[in-house]
Order: structure tokens, then C-alpha cells, then sequence
């Protein structure tokens, strides 16, 4: 099975959201690297009534990471064992577990 990661972010985020954003895109690129299965994307939104344009998006808190158009993280950093191991357990019945 293939996934692909959507990491939406703020084109004009605040400086806590700045720090999240780094580390987010450290952990997906570092995944990205380790596993042939998996692919990522920034997504970055100009305006909040905008969260209505990613499909999957439920929690309008960013940064937020979305596979295969599932919602996972709203505000927080993801961890690259905590995305690695949601890879592993997921289920094309259940979907992926949330954090």
C-alpha cells in the first residue's frame, strides 16, 4: 500500500507554529527517506476559511498532518517512530488510529 502524507500549514503561521512546522517536516522527510511506501506534500493555506478546500481536514488547528486524507495530528509535532508505527498498523478496513 502506498501513503501520502499532507502537511497544511499556514502561509503566515506564528512563531510557535513556525517551530511545529520544522519538526513536522523533519519527521516526514525523514520517513520519506526511510520507506519506499510513503510520500509527502506542504500544503499551505492563505486564509483560515480556506481549511474548507483539504478534504480530510476535521480539526482547523495547525500544523496539521494528513494521510491518505485522514486527519492525525492537529497542532502538534509527530513523532518519526509515532508516524512510522501508524504506517505499520494501518488497516484499509479501520483506516489509520489517530495519536
Amino acid at each position: 500500500m502506498k501513503y501520502h502524507g499532507q502537511l497544511v500549514v499556514m502561509a503566515s503561521p506564528c512563531t510557535a507554529c513556525v517551530i511545529l512546522n520544522a519538526l513536522n517536516i523533519e519527521t516526514l522527510d525523514k520517513v520519506a527517506r526511510e520507506r519506499s511506501d510513503f510520500s509527502w506534500e506542504l500544503v499551505q493555506l492563505m486564509h483560515p476559511k480556506d481549511v474548507a478546500t483539504v478534504e480530510g481536514l476535521e480539526v482547523e488547528k495547525m500544523p496539521a498532518v494528513l494521510i491518505n486524507g485522514e486527519q492525525i495530528t492537529a497542532g502538534t509535532i509527530l513523532s518519526p517512530r509515532a508516524l512510522n508505527r501508524l504506517l505499520d498498523t494501518y488497516s484499509e478496513e479501520d483506516g489509520l488510529s489517530t495519536l
